[in-house]
């Protein structure tokens, strides 16, 4: 099968963030990245479903990376609401209130698949 070939617009458009913050056993860096996603959480128009949290404790193997501070996690309708959101006002105010905490930042991105 060629994954150039799938084409899915019509979602569902799964948004996964990970984050890793500068300080992450500060409680106060903590306590505020954590009310600026909760408040996009609460205001964002576009996502359908949402997911935050912390690494679990896995089993450590090789395939598991559980280096990063916190999960997050967008379910959109479809491929133009997450576009939508990389410019609406809720997500451009958390990066506001909540980009000088983090080191790093890595999103990945997903389409389902249509059979």
């Amino acid at each position: 099968m060629n994954l150039k070939s799938i084409k899915n617009k019509t979602g569902p458009f799964v948004h996964t963030v990970f984050f890793w913050l500068k300080n992450p056993t500060h409680t106060s860096d903590r306590k505020a990245f954590e009310k600026a996603i909760r408040k996009l959480i609460e205001t964002n128009p576009q996502a359908i479903s949402n997911h935050l949290g912390c690494p679990a404790e896995s089993e450590k193997r090789d395939v598991v990376d559980n280096s990063f501070t916190y999960c997050y996690v967008m379910i959109f309708p479809d491929e133009a609401s997450q576009n939508a959101y990389q410019t609406d006002s809720t997500h451009l105010k958390f990066i506001e209130e909540a980009s000088h905490l983090w080191d790093r930042v890595l999103v990945y991105d997903s389409l389902s698949i249509n059979n």
